[in-house]
């Protein structure tokens, strides 16, 4: 898998003005069950790397064949 240049949970929920029930929500949880959650790095890292990707395929740099999956 290729690897996407992602930033900073807090630069994301500042530069998207989102918020941890925000997030909380995206995952169908409470906004505690998130905070005490031991997968919350890993929802994080998860956001931040789609977000990446979006980014970066906005920008023309993930055209992939939807077919093939090749570059």
């Amino acid at each position: 898998m290729k690897e996407f240049s992602t930033m900073d949970i807090e630069e994301l929920k500042k530069e998207l003005r989102i918020t941890n029930d925000d997030i909380a929500k995206f995952f169908d949880l409470t906004p505690m069950a998130y905070a005490n959650s031991s997968a919350k790095k890993r929802y994080e890292q998860a956001i931040c790397r789609f977000y990446a990707f979006v980014k970066s395929t906005a920008r023309g740099q993930n055209k992939k064949n939807l077919t093939t999956g090749v570059d």
